[in-house]
């Protein structure tokens, strides 16, 4: 286990701790696993890879940005033909924190908006064009380029065309309907609010996120029946209900 120890005060302004490139990385290489105490931002610029998050994989590719939190525990990895290229910037401070989280970037939603790339990549090539100066201008430069970054991000959730985000959070639904699955952690996965993407999502589907879901969990439902191979509670359990709960749903809806 690597254990990076930057002391972080937490203070209200950024502070940058860390940038570099992540340039001539070999094929097939790992590193990690590896935990941080500070916001780790990288932008991949090229090449593929993953980063490995408490377990969990995220494919990364060129054009891709992710932010990892104080925390985590990360492995990275390179593919083993066209290993992955980029650049990183260690941030923190609670102006860093409360941006990430209005976003709602978290260990299992660690990608910044697309669209939020380039600024992003922009202001983190600004402090590396800073590396070496120690003068009061430099660090309020540095200072100036992390608030850019965060206005990057802010601006790239504001950018992200709606019907792209009720398109992931279908998809969401599609792939975790058979688990314990809340309208807030859908939220979390597209990085909204939760009453906004309620909102939103009634706009583009005319259903909440919650009446979508069971829709959804009953349509599943409705095939296992069909193939008559298991009985109505385990059916109802393999598709994300409360046993007590399903007949009254499944009435109510079919």
């Amino acid at each position: 286990m690597i254990y990076h120890n930057y002391i972080s005060h937490r203070r209200e302004e950024p502070t940058m701790y860390a940038c570099d490139y992540d340039t001539r990385i070999k094929p097939g290489a790992t590193f990690g696993p590896a935990i941080r105490d500070i916001y780790l931002v990288e932008c991949c610029t090229k090449g593929y890879g993953s980063v490995i998050i408490h377990g969990r994989e995220f494919p990364v590719k060129g054009g891709d940005c992710y932010i990892l939190l104080p925390g985590d525990t990360v492995i990275h990895t390179a593919d083993v033909i066209e290993p992955r290229e980029g650049v990183s910037c260690g941030i923190d401070g609670l102006a860093v924190k409360r941006a990430i989280n209005q976003v709602g970037i978290d260990s299992q939603n660690p990608f910044a908006p697309r669209s939020a790339f380039a600024g992003i990549l922009a202001e983190i090539e600004k402090l590396l064009a800073l590396r070496g100066r120690s003068d009061l201008g430099a660090d309020m430069l540095r200072t100036q380029c992390i608030y850019g970054m965060l206005g990057a991000l802010l601006e790239g959730i504001k950018r992200t065309d709606s019907s792209e985000i009720i398109t992931r959070a279908v998809g969401y639904m599609e792939a975790n309907y058979h688990t314990h699955l809340t309208v807030d952690e859908l939220a979390r996965q597209v990085g909204l609010d939760r009453s906004y993407f309620s909102i939103l999502f009634k706009e583009h589907t005319g259903l909440s996120p919650h009446s979508y879901l069971n829709e959804l969990r009953i349509k599943k439902a409705c095939t296992l029946l069909d193939l008559g191979e298991c009985s109505v509670a385990t059916i109802a359990e393999k598709v994300g209900f409360e046993v007590s709960g399903f007949s009254r749903i499944f009435k109510r809806i079919t």
